[in-house]
């Protein structure tokens, strides 16, 4: 602990001039508490969640947040009490984000039920694939290379521009006309 004593100064008393000891928790010492405290964390994230292993991911996680607040903490009662309510907090905000991703995943497979692709669509898509690979085909190989590496890597066309040694705005001009290419032959059909 830091002790530091504020001398008083010659002029009228203020809270300032008393004797003030402000202690701040080390980040060993706060390691020191966390580890004696981490079974009581894990219970209490455990019973909330109904999941140990992720209790445990969890109290590592405030583990990883020490260093941030060690130096909000004065003493060790506080920061127990802090290390606890941290607990409580990522409990719920596990809580509130698993609720949330089961929402999004049941909303999502609402759109796929009931949909089986026909034999049609199977053809038809392998029809217009062929299509864009025969296209793509008669396009000038830097522009071939361009579209490839922004949309199946999907680097930024600054990053094509520098890697292939051109220009921006060539690089836009080409995606732009091998996108005109597969759409104009698309189509056409």
């Amino acid at each position: 602990m830091k002790w530091r004593r504020i001398e008083p100064s010659a002029s009228a008393p203020s809270v300032a001039d008393e004797a003030v000891l402000t202690t701040a928790l080390t980040t060993e010492e706060l390691t020191r508490i966390f580890i004696e405290i981490r079974p009581n964390l894990e219970r209490v994230i455990e019973r909330r969640i109904l999941d140990r292993h992720t209790a445990q991911d969890l109290a590592q996680d405030i583990y990883l947040r020490l260093g941030r607040v060690s130096s909000l903490l004065s003493s060790e009662e506080g920061a127990r009490r802090y290390l606890m309510r941290m607990a409580v907090h990522a409990a719920l905000y596990h809580m509130r984000s698993e609720a949330n991703r089961v929402q999004l995943l049941a909303g999502a497979l609402t759109l796929f039920e009931g949909h089986v692709a026909e034999p049609e669509e199977h053809a038809h898509a392998r029809d217009q694939m062929s299509l864009i690979e025969a296209t793509l085909a008669e396009l000038p190989a830097k522009c071939r290379d361009v579209l490839y590496l922004t949309r199946v890597e999907g680097l930024p066309r600054e990053e094509v521009a520098a890697r292939l040694g051109v220009s921006l705005s060539l690089v836009n001009k080409y995606v732009l006309l091998a996108l005109k290419a597969c759409a104009q032959k698309l189509g056409e059909r």
